[in-house]
C-alpha cells in the first residue's frame, strides 16, 4: 500500500496522523522530553481469568502496554498519543480493562494540544481532532468538553478546519467538504482522516457532518470502487487502509448514495483479499490492513468475506508456543516485522466483529484477561 510523508514517522503501520518525522526531530531540539520506549506492568490494570477468546487475550496484552506512570502508549518518540486513541478503542471493542480506558482517556484529555497540534498552539491537526471526536462518541464523553484546554470543544474545531466553511477561504478550489490541516509543515490531511471526521460527527452530534465533507469524500473514490489515501495527487491509487476506513464512514451516513459507493468499495476490497483471507499493504499481507478490510466486510454484513479475514488475523496471534509476555498480542506479518502494539489495537475491534459505526465502551469488564494456556 502506498503511504505519504505522514506515515513516515514509524513505518510498517496504518496511521491516521499526519505529522511527518520533522516535527519530532524538532520537538527534541527543543528540548521537549522524549521517553523511552519502556513498556512496563500498568498499575490497576488486573489480570481476569485466563480467556480462549482471541479479542479479549489481545485486549488484556494491549492493556499491559500502556506505560506504568504517564497511563499512553510510548514510542520512539515519546508519548504516542494517536496510538493511545487506538488502544483505548480497541480495548472497548474487546471490552476489557475499563479503568486502564479510563484512565488513558483522561491522559487524552490533557494532552490535547500535544496530539491536534504537535504541543503548537498555531498547528491545528484535522486527522488528530477527528480520532478524537470519535473516541469522545465512543465513550459517552462530551466532545465538546474534552479535557480543559483551548482546544477542548472538539467538534468546534474539527468543524473550523472543514474548506469552504467561514475561516477557511485558504484552501484549494474544488476542496470544499475537507478537513484539512493547518500547519508550517503542510497540509497532511487525507482520506482516513476524512473517514473518521464523518463518522466522528455522525455519532458526536445532532447536526452530523455538512453535506459538503460527505460529497467531498465520495468524490475520492476511484473508478474501480477503490479510495485513495491522498487526496489531489490526479492518479486515484486504491489503497486498502484507506477504502476500509471510508466504507465504515460511508456505512455511518447512510442513505442511497453512500451506501451505493461503500458497496462499491466493499467489491473492490473483495477482490484484493488473498486465498488466505489476508490483504497487502506496504508490500505485505499484515494484520493492519486485514483488520481495516475486516471492518468494512463486517459494516457491510458480508460475513464470509468478514470471517476469513478473521481467521488470518488469528493465525498473526502469539499463543502458548511464544513467550508469556508475548501472548495475545497480533504480529504485523508472518516475519514478525512491524509494530505489534499497532497491528494488535487495530486487530482487536476485528477480531471482535465490531466497526467504528457501533463501537460503544458500555458493558466493559475491569480486568484484563491473558491467553489460556
Amino acid at each position: 500500500m502506498s503511504r505519504t510523508a505522514l506515515m513516515l514517522a514509524s513505518r510498517p503501520r496504518v496511521s491516521t496522523d499526519v505529522r511527518p518525522l520533522l516535527r519530532h526531530r524538532l520537538l527534541a531540539a527543543a528540548g521537549v522530553l522524549l521517553v523511552p520506549a519502556i513498556v512496563l506492568a500498568t498499575p490497576g490494570v488486573a489480570d481476569a481469568a485466563p480467556t480462549r477468546d482471541r479479542a479479549d487475550a489481545g485486549g488484556g496484552w494491549l492493556a499491559r502496554q500502556l506505560d506504568r506512570d504517564s497511563r499512553v502508549i510510548v514510542g520512539d518518540f515519546g508519548p504516542d498519543y494517536g496510538l493511545t486513541a487506538d488502544t483505548v478503542l480497541a480495548l472497548d471493542a474487546a471490552g476489557v480493562a475499563k479503568v486502564a480506558s479510563r484512565r488513558a482517556t483522561t491522559r487524552l484529555k490533557r494532552h490535547v494540544v500535544d496530539y491536534t497540534g504537535g504541543g503548537d498552539a498555531n498547528e491545528y491537526y484535522a486527522g488528530s481532532f477527528a480520532k478524537l471526536v470519535v473516541l469522545a462518541a465512543e465513550r459517552g464523553t462530551d466532545p465538546t468538553s474534552f479535557g480543559g484546554s483551548d482546544r477542548m470543544n472538539l467538534v468546534a474545531e474539527l468543524r473550523g478546519l472543514e474548506c469552504g466553511t467561514r475561516g477557511r477561504n485558504d484552501c484549494a478550489t474544488g476542496d470544499d467538504g475537507r478537513f484539512s490541516d493547518i500547519s508550517q509543515y503542510g497540509d497532511f490531511s487525507n482520506v482516513i482522516g476524512q473517514s473518521l471526521a464523518l463518522i466522528g460527527l455522525e455519532r458526536a452530534t445532532k447536526r452530523g457532518p455538512s453535506a459538503a465533507a460527505i460529497r467531498f469524500l465520495r468524490k475520492q473514490q476511484c473508478d474501480n470502487g477503490a479510495f485513495p489515501v491522498t487526496v489531489g495527487t490526479g492518479t486515484c491509487a486504491g489503497d486498502v487502509d484507506a477504502t476500509g476506513f471510508a466504507v465504515q464512514a460511508l456505512v455511518a451516513i447512510g442513505g442511497g448514495r453512500s451506501l451505493a459507493a461503500a458497496k462499491d468499495a466493499g467489491r473492490w476490497l473483495g477482490r484484493q483479499q488473498h486465498g488466505n483471507g489476508s490483504f497487502t499493504g506496504t508490500g505485505t499481507r499484515n494484520a493492519n490492513s486485514t483488520a481495516l478490510a475486516a471492518q468494512a466486510f463486517d459494516a457491510l454484513d458480508r460475513t464470509k468475506r468478514y470471517r476469513k479475514a478473521r481467521k488470518f488475523l488469528r493465525s498473526l496471534q502469539v499463543r502458548c508456543s511464544g513467550a508469556p509476555a508475548d501472548r495475545g498480542s497480533v504480529l504485523y506479518n508472518r516475519a514478525g516485522n512491524g509494530d505489534e502494539v499497532r497491528a494488535t489495537a487495530q486487530a482487536v475491534p476485528a477480531l471482535a466483529g465490531i466497526n467504528l459505526t457501533e463501537l460503544d465502551h458500555r458493558g466493559a469488564r475491569r480486568a484484563a484477561p491473558r491467553l489460556a494456556c
